[in-house]
């Protein structure tokens, strides 16, 4: 059986466990620069192609992205010093006359930051910082989260189509090229 470039490319990726996608959903995460948004797509591509069951793996993401706020949002709360060092170089500036609104609008604050590229670390920190409950912050996160986890997995299902088929099509685009140049 000859496969297709994308069922190629999809059987090269798609060797991913649960467990593995759950340990990608905790790094993904945590390490500011690597951007969840495209990994959780990449799910969503397997997914879509039928290699992930799309109803087990949400909760499996949830599950990692809601642990590794956890860990930041312990970290803001025991004043890390890791944490504290990257908020001063990267945000202390912008957010210092800020910081009534933010007490005052935590659990927007909370709850919004998790759809904002690359600032998704700034709920369970100003959480941690402005001393949440813990209770408070899970359910936050979650509500956030059940949004959040199965609309980026649908949407790589959903551009998997769409891949598939423009893939497809520029191989029949380069197949109809070759027969007429070789007529």
């Amino acid at each position: 059986l000859k496969m297709s470039v994308t069922e190629n490319i999809v059987a090269t990726v798609g060797v991913l466990t649960y467990a593995r996608v759950f340990g990608l959903s905790l790094i993904a995460n945590i390490f500011v620069p690597f951007p969840e948004e495209i990994v959780i797509l990449i799910i969503g591509y397997l997914a879509g192609a039928g290699h992930i069951d799309p109803f087990m793996i949400v909760p499996v993401i949830i599950a990692g992205l809601l642990i590794s706020d956890l860990f930041l949002y312990f970290l803001s709360r025991h004043n890390n010093k890791l944490i504290t060092f990257f908020y001063k170089k990267l945000f202390a500036k912008n957010l210092d006359g800020r910081k009534d609104w933010m007490q005052t609008h935590i659990d927007k604050v909370i709850f919004f930051s998790r759809f904002l590229v690359q600032l998704r670390f700034l709920g369970p920190f100003f959480a941690g910082q402005n001393k949440v409950p813990l209770r408070k912050f899970i359910t936050l996160e979650l509500a956030a989260l059940v949004i959040y986890v199965p609309l980026l997995v649908w949407a790589g299902g959903y551009f998997q189509n769409r891949i598939e088929s423009i893939v497809n099509g520029v191989g029949m685009v380069r197949n109809i090229i070759l027969a007429a140049a070789s007529i």
